[in-house]
Formats: structure tokens, sequence, C-alpha cells
């Protein structure tokens, strides 16, 4: 046991590590889930008096909003055997698995699999971050040749690092970064050993970055490692483990293209594809961050009073940022990896704050890059400072054993004048905003402390160094300063709240479980409250929707042909086309929060006929109101129009002059008979993720109309014979169907999920091809 303690102690003490930050699910038994906001702050939860009291961190609305129901809706998908590729319940039909952040092919999804219940399952899911982080950090400094006790601080620092901390919870962004140590693990070995398996591993990480859920991390993570491929070649000058590399590389992007072309097909079918803003750079000022995190205050103790902690979150920790610039200074010149991370974390710098190459790279319009938040490439900094971080160590070590005491007086000198400036500055006025200041002092108390530990370690270790247990007490120390201060900051952002507020039951959650039909609600909710309750409605909270859906819902509130907003659909309560549009769209049911009467905000019933909506729910917090001329999810018209022009199409649509229930606008002229009258008979048969069976029986060839959005991919059979979708009324569904008795189908087949298909299948094959030909030609250990 002794012997297995001496090899493996830093593993042992990051396990410890991650134990501690995990102890109140382990112990306690609360989930990493921000359950109390959710209870406090989202309807229907936070309308009813049991579910008032104190929140943590109501930082991450986002989990509730999108995140946990997104992996719910798609777990649920796959338990009944059914891939979740189409969501009919946000912005009247959207994609699911490629809406990018919906994880629907993240290997770990097999968690939900096992005998724990979801949220259990979810809370291991959030809580395995960390650990891997720590345990593949931990290996690839290993494989760099720096010492278990430099690993293990490089290790500590990334598995806690600020971008890891702040998007914990939301299991997407963090899994799409932690395996970049674990890919660069891969490639240090494959060209020490030239074993291939290792070439395996590298290109595993690929897809399971890229199906973790954030593509613009996934991006990051691929451009460092194939940054690092052609580093590594240089060095060891090796072209032709470089090019074996490179397939296994483009194996992994090909595996990953299951995800990756489903999500470029919805990226430009949606509004976020026209719109370029740049978002989230980091001020310069905001780099005190580095040194003291909470500088600017902290969301959770509601001080913060500048800038967005989660989005520009660099800290990587105090110590280990100092030995990473100690680390640059004295190695620059001596060690070429030092010039790899130096420049890796200089360039992310730059990119993620407010510098001029921040505006070059701007300017070029990248999709992605240039459409997302700049400031989150900040991870790639912290990467960085932890890997420098860890040589620092060593070299700091090495350093102080043969130092003299000037130089020691030196660096005490220096990290005393760090510290103090950190003080001294806001008392100078340089921050805007001079009555924050006791904010940034307070938050400056805890560094102070860490730097005064360190130099009374140093103080130690020099005049005991003589005395070999001295150099084992300051590493014991440095790592025990490192881990406080990591762990106090990891501890402080993640919420651990009661498991029984997540996703409470209320008295309205009755009703809607009585009343899941094909028929839509109208509310002002998204996903929190459709995808949970299994409720179709007309708005939602997401980066990416259908773009022309945006534009049809636009017109509704301005009488205007505009782009949709760049992540939300809000429903306009109070337009003169509301009544209409909710009447096409097959709305029946319209919650209603009795604290919201006569607000402007509310649904304006009292402008209604009473006759129009019924009352047919109410209880202490909640009325539900029935439209009652709300038109069936599907219909046949035998009268239409063709128009290809959007704005006419839009205008035709709500003249007061088209009676919607008997005319439909088409693009595409259907080539048969119009007439104002018809007899049909319609019954929605089946309502599920990617299927809809509908019974249609008319006295004449028809058109029948599904009030869900147009997209591509979907098909449409009528007695079993595929036959053409056509798009109506700007963003919805028609086709064409025969007089008499049909079994009608739609199916959503989407082409680019085939596509990506046969791309992994080629990646795989590409990855069997060279295993034969490298195991033909090469025998391990040569160039």
């Amino acid at each position: 046991m002794k012997k297995i303690f001496i090899k493996f102690w830093p593993i042992i003490l990051i396990f410890a590590i991650w134990i501690i930050f995990s102890s109140p699910f382990f112990i306690k038994g609360v989930v990493p889930y921000p359950s109390l906001y959710q209870s406090n702050f989202f309807s229907p939860w936070s309308a009813y008096a049991l579910y008032e009291g104190p929140v943590k961190n109501n930082a991450m609305p986002d989990i509730i909003t999108q995140i946990y129901p997104w992996r719910n809706f798609t777990v649920n998908s796959l338990k009944s055997g059914e891939l979740p590729l189409w969501n009919p319940y946000n912005f009247s039909g959207t994609p699911h698995l490629a809406n990018y952040q919906s994880a629907a092919l993240f290997p770990l999804n097999l968690i939900f699999f096992t005998p724990l219940n979801f949220l259990s399952a979810w809370s291991i899911l959030v809580l395995l971050q960390p650990l891997l982080a720590g345990l593949f950090m931990y290996i690839f400094l290993k494989s760099l040749r720096i010492t278990p006790h430099g690993s293990l601080i490089g290790a500590i620092s990334f598995m806690f690092c600020g971008f890891l901390v702040t998007w914990m919870s939301y299991a997407t962004l963090g899994y799409a970064i932690l395996f970049l140590p674990l890919a660069l693990f891969a490639i240090n070995k494959f060209f020490d050993t030239s074993r291939l398996r290792y070439l395996f591993l590298m290109s595993a990480t690929v897809p399971l970055s890229f199906f973790a859920g954030h593509f613009q991390t996934s991006i990051y993570f691929a451009l460092v490692v194939f940054s690092y491929l052609l580093f590594i070649s240089l060095q060891k000058k090796s072209l032709r483990k470089l090019m074996f590399s490179l397939l296994f590389f483009l194996s992994g992007v090909l595996i990953a293209m299951l995800q990756i072309i489903p999500s470029i097909e919805f990226y430009a079918q949606s509004v976020r594809q026209e719109i370029i803003t740049q978002l989230e750079v980091i001020p310069l000022i905001y780099a005190f961050t580095l040194f003291a995190p909470d500088f600017f205050g902290n969301p959770v103790t509601r001080n913060d009073w500048f800038g967005h902690y989660a989005e520009w979150n660099g800290y990587a920790g105090l110590l280990p940022l100092l030995l990473a610039v100690f680390a640059v200074i004295m190695l620059f010149r001596k060690n070429k990896k030092i010039w790899f991370f130096s420049i890796l974390g200089a360039v992310s710098f730059l990119l993620a704050f407010q510098t001029p190459i921040n505006d070059l790279l701007f300017s070029f319009k990248l999709p992605v890059l240039s459409t997302s938040a700049s400031g989150r490439i900040i991870v790639i900094f912290s990467f960085s400072v932890a890997t420098l971080a860890a040589f620092g160590f060593d070299t700091f070590i090495n350093f102080v054993n043969k130092a003299s005491f000037r130089k020691i007086a030196i660096i005490i000198l220096v990290s005393i004048i760090t510290i103090s400036a950190a003080w001294v500055i806001p008392l100078f006025k340089i921050l805007a905003d001079i009555e924050k200041n006791e904010i940034a002092q307070s938050n400056l108390i805890i560094p102070t402390l860490i730097i005064l530990g360190f130099i009374i370690s140093l103080v130690m270790i020099y005049f005991f160094r003589k005395k070999k247990q001295a150099v084992f007490v300051f590493i014991f120390l440095v790592i025990i300063l490192v881990s406080f201060d990591m762990l106090r900051f990891a501890a402080k952002w993640t919420p651990f709240d009661p498991p029984e507020h997540v996703f409470a039951r209320v008295p309205i959650e009755e009703f809607y479980e009585k009343n899941i039909t094909e028929q839509r609600f109208l509310g002002a909710f998204s996903a929190e409250n459709s995808l949970h309750y299994k409720i179709q409605s007309l708005g939602g909270y997401d980066p990416l929707y259908p773009g022309r859906y945006g534009e049809f819902v636009k017109y509704i509130d301005l009488g205007r042909k505009e782009k949709g907003d760049r992540s939300v659909v809000n429903f306009p309560y109070h337009s003169e086309r509301t009544d209409k549009a909710i009447n096409f769209l097959g709305v029946k049911f319209i919650p209603h929060k009795r604290s919201d009467s006569g607000k402007v905000w509310a649904f304006p019933f009292q402008e209604h006929n009473e006759d129009r909506f019924g009352l047919v729910y109410e209880d202490e917090a909640y009325q539900v109101f029935e439209n009652k001329e709300a038109f069936p999810r599907a219909f046949v018209v035998n009268d239409y129009v063709v128009e290809e022009n959007d704005l006419v199409i839009l205008e035709k649509m709500f003249d007061e002059d088209t009676n919607l229930r008997q005319t439909v606008i088409l693009e595409k002229n259907p080539q048969i008979e119009s007439s104002a009258s018809i007899s049909a008979k319609i019954e929605i048969i089946e309502y599920s993720n990617n299927h809809v069976g509908i019974g249609v029986e008319t006295d004449s060839e028809s058109i029948l109309v599904l009030t869900d959005n147009y997209y591509p991919g979907w098909k449409a059979y009528v007695n079993d014979i595929e036959v053409e979708i056509l798009r109506a009324n700007y963003t919805f569904r028609a086709i064409i169907v025969p007089s008499g008795k049909s079994n009608v189908r739609f199916v959503y087949e989407p082409k680019s999920f085939k596509i990506g298909v046969y791309a992994a299948i080629l990646g795989g094959l590409i990855i069997l091809a060279t295993v034969a030909v490298y195991n033909r030609k090469y025998k391990y250990g040569k160039n």
C-alpha cells in the first residue's frame, strides 16, 4: 500500500481534492444544479409562495432554460428508441440534434442509462469534469517530463480554472475543452514511442470534443491540437509521423461530422448566420482578475459591478500565474516547449482581450468565431498558464536550492510589490467608480494571504534548505496553497442546491399533464416549461432557431420584415396581428399568472370578448384560458395564392381580407384547381418528435396545411408515396392530398445527418487503411 501511495500520490491527491469539492453531493445529498434559482425566479414555480427563498448564484439561467431540459429530452428520446433529431416543443418546431448544445451524440450520455435517476446522473456528469480535466492534465504534463509535483500544480490549476468552473454546471463547454491535454498527451507518446494506440487515442478525443456540445470551444481545441502536431513534428524532425498523425486527426474530424454537418445546415438556416457582432471582448482592465478573480465583485455575493464574470473568467490560480511568468523568464531561451505554450498563451490573451489582434480577427467575419463570445478563448490562456506553471514550479525548486539570499530577497520584494500595487490602485482612483474600491480591496485579502503564505514558505526553505525534508515541506505547502485557492474559487461559484427544488411539482402541472395534445400553448417561457411538460409553444430561447420563423414573428410584432432576435423569440401579445397569428398557429391554451393581471407584459384578455377566451383552470397562482377560435394544427384548404416575394407573403397573410382557414399562400404553384369550399375530415393519428401521422378524407384534391416549421430534411408520404412539401404561409408546411381517404406521414430524415454518417464511416476506413500501411512498412521505435 505504501509503495502504491508513493507511486501514485499525485493522482490520489487529485481524487482527494475532487472529493472535497464534490462532497456536498456525495455527503449532503445536494446537487450541482441551481434549483433554488429555478424555483425562485422561473415560472411556474416562482408564482407559488412555497418556493420563495435565497439564491446562491443567479448567473446561470441557460442551464434551466436550455441545457438541462435539452439533455432530458435527448435521453428520453434515446430511451424510447428514437433519435432526438427534431424538437416539436419550441419555435413551432426546430432541429434538436443539429442544435450543437444539445450534445445528443456525446458518449458520456451513457451515464443516464445506468440505474441512477436522471438528476443523479446529471450531477455525476457535471462533477466528472474537474476530475477528468485534472487527470488528463497530469498525464499530459508528465509526458513533458515534468516532475510529479510540478505536474500536480498544473493539473490543479487547470481542473479548477475560471472557464471550467464558471461553465461546469452546463456540462457542455467544459467537456469540449477538457480532452485537450489528453490529445496532447497522446501526441507526445506517439512521437516518443511510435505506438499506434496513442494515435487512436488522439483521434478519439476529436469527436469527443465536438460531440460535447459547444462548437466554438471545440474549434479552439482542434486548432491547438493541430498546431501542437506541427510543432512536435518540427521539433522531432519526423515528417512521416506527422503524416500518420494528420490522417488520424482527419479521421477524428470526419467522425465528428455526424454532429458538424447537421449543425452547419442549421446554422445556415438560422438567424445567427447573418448576425455578425463583436461580443464579450474582455476589457484590458479586467486582467486584474487574473490575480484576484473577484476584484470587480462576484455574482454569488451580489457585489459584482463590472464585467461578465462567467464569460470573462480566465483565473488559473495566483501562484500558478506567477510560476508561469517565472518559467517564461527563466526558460524561454532554453526550452522550445516553453516557446510554444508562451506563444499560445499570448495569442489567446490578445484574442480574448480588447486588442488590435481581436479587432483584426473580427474583421474577417468568420462564421462561429465572429458570431460568438470572443472572450471564451481565454480558456486556452488558462491552459497555457497551467502548463507553464508546471514547468515553473520545477524550475523554481531548483532555483531556490541554489539561489543566493539576494535572489530570494528580490523574489520576495517583487511578490510584495505585486500585491501592494493591487491594494494601492483602487486607492488612487485609477478604477472607474471609486465607491467600488472597498469591494476590490476586500477581495484582495485572500490573494494577499496566499502571497504571504508563499513568502513564509520560501523563507523557510531558504534557511532550512540543507535539510532534505525542507524541500518536501515547501512543495507540500505550495500544493496546499494552490489547492486551497482553486477549491475556494470553485466552491464559491458552483451551486449545490436541494434536489427537491429541481423541476418541483406545482399545481398547474396537473393541468398540463391532462392536456398534452398536438395543440399549442402561448406563454412567456422556454424549454424549462415546454420540453419538461411536453407542451408545444411558439417561442423559446436558443442561440439557433429557424431564421424564417424569427422573421415571421417579427412581422407579427412590428408589421415589417426584419431578422429575428439573436437568441430569443418572444411572441408578441399586443400586436394587431397577434389574434390572427395565434388562431392560425393552433394556440389552444394561454396560461396566465394571477400576479401579472393588469401588467403590460401579460396577455390582454380584458381587450377581448368574454366568449373568445374561456377559463378552464385556476389555482392560487395560475389561470389557464382556452382560445375557442384556434385552428386545428392540421387542416385542409382548397384555395391558394402563389407569391414569391417574402414581404408580400407576410402582408397578404395578415390582410383583413385573407381568411387563413380557407386560403394558403404558397411560393410554388401546386397545379390543382382552386375553390372556396371543401368538405374534409382530419385526424392527427400520431405526433412524435420525428413523425407526424394524419388521416385525411376530402371530397376533392386539396392542400393539407400543417403549422409546423418548414425545414430541409422533412419528407411527406401520402399513402406511402413520397410527395413534395411546399413552403406555406412563409415558414410552414403544405402538401397536396387527393380526394378520398389518405394516410399522410411527415418524417424527419435530414440528409445532413446521413452525410455525417457517411463521413464518419469514411473516417473509420481511413484509420483502418492507415493502420494497415503503418504496420506493413514500419516498426515501433523507428522514424
